[in-house]
C-alpha cells in the first residue's frame, strides 16, 4: 500500500502531463491522470477518471475524426510505442474557462504489455512544443525580411538543399533545384571559389566553422555580395553533412568597409593590452570573444575557448568549486567582482589568473559577462615566498626545533608555490653527496642516490656540488651528466632537475638544493628568481643552524669562563646580608667603588622603575626554590644612561641544606640590544619595501586615457604625438597641448635618437608588427627615466601611426641595485661574524681552560685576568663594528 501510494504521489506530481487508459476500444476509459495533465486540459481530475477519452474528449478542431483516434488504433495494432508530430491544440486559459488559447503539443502513447504480451495499459504523454513551432514560424519571416536563406550539403544522400530565402537572394526559378557544383556556379571568380572549397573541405575535415565573405552573380545577372557561415556535423570522424545560412549583404559592404579601419585600431588596442580581453554569455558561461593575448599567456587558442564552459574545466582543480561557486552567486546577483585562482596552461603548468568581471543585465537578468584576465603569477609567487621566508625564519627562531623539521617545511612550502615541483637538500661532506630533506620523493630513490662522489657527472646535484655553479638540466635522459644515474630518476617517473648549490662563509659548498619535475622543462624568468632567492636564503638558514650548533656547544664553557674569571661576578651572604661585587661590576653600573655599598636594597635602586618588582620577584624565587636563574634587566647609571644586563644566579647551600649564599655574574648587553633593536627596524623597514614592491607590480590597464599607464599614438611619418592619455601627462609633465606640438624624438635623450630612427623605420615596412622593449625617456624636468615600452601599428583618422603603452620601470631597477648593494653589506658582516668573532673568543676560553685545568702553570692570576679582560674588550669591539656596518645599511 505504501509503494502505491508514493507511486501514484510521484505521478500526479509529474511536470510532464500524463495520462492512463485502458486498451478498451473504442472507449479507452481514463484510469488516471496527473495534475498537470488535468491543469493542461482545463479538466479536474474526477472529470477525467472512469471516463472514455472520446467521450470527454470528442473531436480536435484542427484534425479529422480518423486522425483524431488514430494514434490509440495504431498502438492497439502494433503493440509498440507511437509518437505523433506537433498537432494544433484548443487548450483553456486558466483562470477564464470560457477563453482558449491555441497549443502544439507532441503525442506519445506507450503501451504497457503484462506477462503475456498483452496490453495491459495505455500512457500517453504530452510535451508542449509551442515555443518552438512559434520560433520556426517567426524564424522564416524573420528570414525573408533579413534577406537570410539557410543551406544544407548532405554528403551521405548526395544533395543540396536552398530555402525560400535562399532562392530569393540567387533570384533563381521556383522549380530549380541546385546541386554542388551549380551552386559554385554563382561565384564567379575562380579565387573565390577556391577559397570557399577550402574552407568547405576543412570544415568537413575537422568540423570547424567557417565564415566567407564573397561576391556571386544571381540568376538574373545582378551582383550581390553574401555573407556565409557554414559548419560540418561529423559522426565519427567523417562528415555527414555541411550547413549553414547565407545573407545577402551587399547594401552594408560598403559600409561595412569603412569600419574596417576603425576595427583594425580598436583589435590592435586590445592586443597593447596586457591581459586578456573577453566576453561571454551569462547564461552558458560561453565565451563569444577573446583576445589573442589567450594563446601567448595560456597556450590555447581563441578556437579552443570559445567550446562551451572551456574555461571552467581549465580551472586548477582544488580552486575550481570555490572559485565556480563565488563567480556563479555574483553573477546572479548581478554583481560585479574579481577572483584570483589558478589556471592550467596548455602544457600541464598551472599559474595564476586575475580575473576581473563585468555583470550586464537585460530585463534584471545577467546577459553578458565581459571582463579581463591578468597573469599574476609572479607577484602571487612573490607574496607566498615573503609569507613562506617570514613562517620559516620565525620557527627559526624557536631554538628548540630541530633543523631538519623547519627544512622540510620550507621545502614543502615550496612545492604548494609550484606544483609539480619535488624539492631536496642533499648535505656535502667530503666530496660526497649525502641524501637529507626531501619531503616528496620516494626514500628508495634517495637511498639510490645516497653517499655519491660528487662530479662533473653525477646527476644535476653532484655537478652542481662540483662545479659550484648551478645546474638546470630540462630532459635527464638526453643530458650528458645523466649518463650513469638516469634510470634511477626516471624508474620513479622524474624528467627533469634544477640544482643549486650552499656555498658558506669560508667558500666551501655545504649543501646542495634540487629540484625534480615529471616533465621535461627549462625553468622560466620567475622559476629562475625562485631558485636563486631560494638558494640563498637556505645559505642563511644553515648558517644560521651552524653558528647556533656553535653557541650551544660553547654556551657551559662561556658561562663558565664568566664565573671562574669572576666577569662582572657578585655573591650575597643571605645569613649576613653583605653582598660583594667585581670591579668590573661597578664599572658595569657606573658606581664608585669607594661610595657605594652594594647591598640588596641598593641594587634595587639602580634597577629601572619598571623592572624592579620582576627583578625582586626572581629573587624571591630563587630562594624558595634554590634553583638556577637567569634574567634580563635595565640599570640606570648616575648619569641617567640605560644599561641592559643579562644576570646568573647560583644557590650555594650549607652542608645541612640550608641556604648559605648566592653567586652569581653580570654581562652588559646593551650593544647586543641596540644591534638587535637595529636588526628589527632593518626588518620592519624590509617588509614595508616588499609590500610596496609587491603593490607595485599589480597590473592594471584600461582602454587608451582611462588606461593607468601613459600611453600615446604618434605620426610614422612626421614622429608627431597625435593624442596621448592623462595618465601620459601627468607623468612626463608636459601639458596635451606641448605633447600634440612635439614629436616623439623630443622625450628621448640625444643619444636614443638613432634607436627610434630605426625602429620607426621597422614600423613603417610592417603594419602588423608588435614590438616591446626597454629605453630611456626624458621628462619635462629634464629627468632620464628607463621605460618598458609596447606598441602596434594602427590607422588614426586615415594616417599610418603607432600606438604605445609606456611603464616607467626607474624604480624598480633602482630598487634592485638597492637589494644587490645591502646584500653585498650583509655578506660582509656575515663574514666577520664568522671570522674575526672567533680569535678573541678562542684566546678566551684557551685561558680559562689554562686557570681551571693548570692552576700551578706559574702565571700569575692578575696577568692571566687581564688578558681575558684584553679578549673581551676586543671582542666588544668587534661587535660595535658589526652593529656599525648594520646600521648603514638602508633598506
Amino acid at each position: 500500500m505504501i509503494g502505491e501510494i508514493n507511486f501514484s504521489t510521484v505521478f500526479h506530481a509529474l511536470p510532464t502531463p500524463s495520462l492512463v487508459l485502458l486498451p478498451d476500444a473504442p472507449k479507452f476509459t481514463m484510469v488516471d491522470a496527473s495534475d498537470s495533465y488535468a491543469e493542461l486540459t482545463g479538466k479536474t481530475r474526477e472529470e477525467l477518471i472512469g471516463k472514455g477519452f472520446f467521450d470527454v474528449f470528442r473531436r480536435n478542431p484542427y484534425l479529422n475524426d480518423n486522425n483524431w483516434s488514430e494514434t490509440f488504433e495504431t498502438v492497439l495494432r502494433e503493440k509498440k510505442p507511437h509518437r505523433v508530430a506537433a498537432q494544433k491544440y484548443a487548450s483553456p486559459i486558466t483562470g477564464s474557462p470560457a477563453r482558449v488559447d491555441i497549443k502544439y503539443l507532441d503525442n506519445q502513447n506507450i503501451p504497457v504489455l503484462d506477462e503475456r504480451g498483452e496490453i495491459k495499459l495505455i500512457i500517453r504523454s504530452l510535451t508542449d512544443v509551442t515555443e518552438a513551432v512559434n520560433y520556426n514560424e517567426f524564424l522564416q519571416g524573420t528570414q525573408e525580411v533579413a534577406k537570410i536563406g539557410s543551406w544544407e550539403v548532405n554528403l551521405a544522400r548526395q544533395t543540396v538543399f536552398w530555402s525560400q530565402g535562399l532562392r530569393e537572394i540567387y533570384e533563381v526559378e521556383p522549380d530549380y533545384h541546385p546541386d554542388f557544383d551549380s551552386a559554385l556556379a554563382f561565384y564567379t571568380n575562380e579565387k573565390d571559389r577556391e577559397e570557399l572549397m577550402r574552407a568547405f573541405t576543412k570544415a568537413a575535415n575537422d568540423g570547424t566553422v567557417f565564415r566567407t565573405v564573397f561576391p556571386i552573380t544571381t540568376a538574373k545577372r545582378n551582383q550581390r555580395w553574401l555573407f556565409t557561415v557554414g559548419k560540418a556535423d561529423l559522426v565519427k570522424n567523417t562528415c555527414v553533412r555541411v550547413y549553414g545560412i547565407s545573407m545577402d549583404i551587399t547594401e552594408k559592404k560598403y559600409t561595412e568597409e569603412a569600419l574596417v579601419s576603425s576595427e583594425h585600431n580598436f583589435h590592435s588596442l586590445i592586443q597593447t593590452i596586457d591581459g586578456i580581453v573577453w566576453e561571454a554569455d551569462a547564461e552558458t558561461d560561453q565565451l563569444t570573444f577573446v583576445s589573442e593575448k589567450v594563446e601567448q599567456i595560456l597556450g590555447y587558442s581563441a578556437e579552443e575557448w570559445a567550446e562551451p564552459s572551456f574555461w571552467m574545466t581549465r580551472i586548477y582543480e582544488p580552486d575550481r568549486e570555490r572559485v565556480v561557486s563565488h563567480h556563479r552567486q555574483q553573477t546572479a546577483s548581478l554583481t560585479n567582482h574579481s577572483f584570483d585562482c589558478r589556471m592550467v596552461r596548455k602544457d600541464g603548468y598551472p599559474i595564476w589568473i586575475q580575473y576581473i568581471v563585468s555583470v550586464i543585465a537585460k530585463s534584471g537578468k545577467p546577459r553578458w559577462l565581459r571582463g579581463i584576465m591578468i597573469d599574476i603569477t609572479r607577484s602571487k609567487r612573490l607574496a607566498e615566498l615573503n609569507q613562506l621566508e617570514r613562517t620559516i625564519l620565525e620557527l627559526n627562531a624557536r631554538k628548540a626545533l630541530p633543523i631538519e623539521q623547519i627544512l622540510t617545511s620550507y621545502l614543502e612550502g615550496i612545492e604548494a608555490i609550484f606544483p609539480g615541483m619535488h624539492c631536496s637538500i642533499h648535505r656535502v661532506r667530503h666530496n660526497r653527496l649525502l641524501s637529507w630533506i626531501a619531503p616528496s620523493l620516494p626514500k628508495s630513490y634517495l637511498k639510490a642516490i645516497h653517499n655519491l662522489p660528487i662530479g662533473e657527472y653525477t646527476g644535476s646535484c653532484g655537478s652542481a656540488a662540483f662545479s659550484r655553479k648551478p645546474v638546470m638540466v630540462s630532459d635527464i635522459s638526453t643530458d650528458r651528466r645523466w649518463v650513469d644515474y638516469k634510470h634511477i630518476a626516471l624508474k620513479y617517473g622524474l624528467r627533469s632537475s634544477w640544482s643549486y648549490p650552499i656555498i658558506d662563509a669560508n667558500n666551501e659548498v655545504t649543501a646542495v638544493l634540487g629540484m625534480y619535475y615529471k616533465a621535461v622543462r627549462n625553468p622560466d624568468s620567475d622559476e629562475m628568481m625562485s631558485i636563486d632567492r631560494a638558494g640563498a636564503f637556505l645559505n642563511v638558514i644553515l648558517a644560521n643552524h651552524y653558528h647556533s650548533e656553535l653557541e650551544k656547544e660553547n654556551e657551559l664553557t662561556t658561562q663558565q669562563t664568566q664565573e671562574l674569571a669572576q666577569f662582572g661576578t657578585w655573591q650575597w651572604d643571605v645569613e649576613t646580608n653583605h653582598v660583594i661585587w667585581s670591579d668590573t661590576l661597578y664599572n658595569i653600573y657606573g658606581l664608585d667603588k669607594k661610595t657605594f655599598y652594594p647591598s640588596l636594597e641598593n641594587y634595587l635602586s639602580r634597577i629601572h622603575d619598571d623592572d624592579r618588582q620582576r627583578v625582586f620577584d626572581i629573587i624571591q624565587n630563587t630562594l624558595e626554590t634554590r634553583q638556577d636563574t637567569v634574567f634580563e634587566e635595565r640599570i640606570v647609571r648616575p648619569t641617567q644612561e640605560i644599561r641592559h644586563i643579562k644576570s646568573w644566579g647560583r644557590v650555594v647551600l650549607n652542608p645541612d641544606g640550608s641556604t648559605n649564599k648566592i653567586i652569581g655574574a653580570c654581562l652588559d648587553i646593551t650593544e647586543t640590544k641596540h644591534a638587535e633593536l637595529s636588526l628589527k627596524r632593518l626588518h620592519t623597514a624590509m617588509e614595508q619595501q616588499l609590500q610596496v614592491l609587491e603593490e607595485s607590480e599589480k597590473k592594471y590597464s584600461d582602454l587608451f586615457h582611462l588606461s593607468p599607464l601613459p600611453m600615446w599614438v604618434y605620426d610614422l611619418e612626421s614622429y608627431r604625438f597625435l593624442d596621448v592619455n592623462d595618465a601620459a601627462i601627468n607623468h612626463y609633465g608636459y601639458t596635451k597641448e606641448e605633447f600634440l606640438s612635439m614629436t616623439i624624438k623630443d622625450i628621448r635623450p640625444p643619444e636614443e635618437i638613432p634607436k627610434v630612427v630605426a625602429a620607426v623605420n621597422i614600423s613603417r615596412q610592417n603594419e602588423k608588427l608588435f614590438s616591446k622593449g626597454i629605453y630611456f625617456h626624458r621628462k619635462k624636468d629634464g629627468k632620464i627615466i628607463h621605460v618598458e615600452i609596447q606598441s602596434n601599428t594602427i590607422t588614426f583618422h586615415g594616417r599610418k601611426a603607432r600606438i604605445v603603452l609606456a611603464q616607467d620601470i626607474s624604480e624598480k631597477l633602482a630598487y634592485i641595485d638597492a637589494i644587490e648593494a645591502q646584500n653585498r653589506k650583509l655578506q660582509e658582516i656575515a663574514w666577520m661574524q664568522s671570522h674575526k668573532v672567533r680569535a678573541p673568543l678562542a684566546r678566551i676560553m684557551g685561558l680559562v681552560d689554562l686557570i681551571q685545568n693548570f692552576p700551578e702553570s706559574g702565571v700569575p692570576n692578575d696577568e692571566l685576568l687581564r688578558a681575558i679582560h684584553n679578549s673581551a674588550t676586543e671582542l666588544d669591539d668587534i661587535l660595535r663594528e658589526i652593529t656599525g656596518k648594520a646600521e648603514k645599511i638602508n633598506f
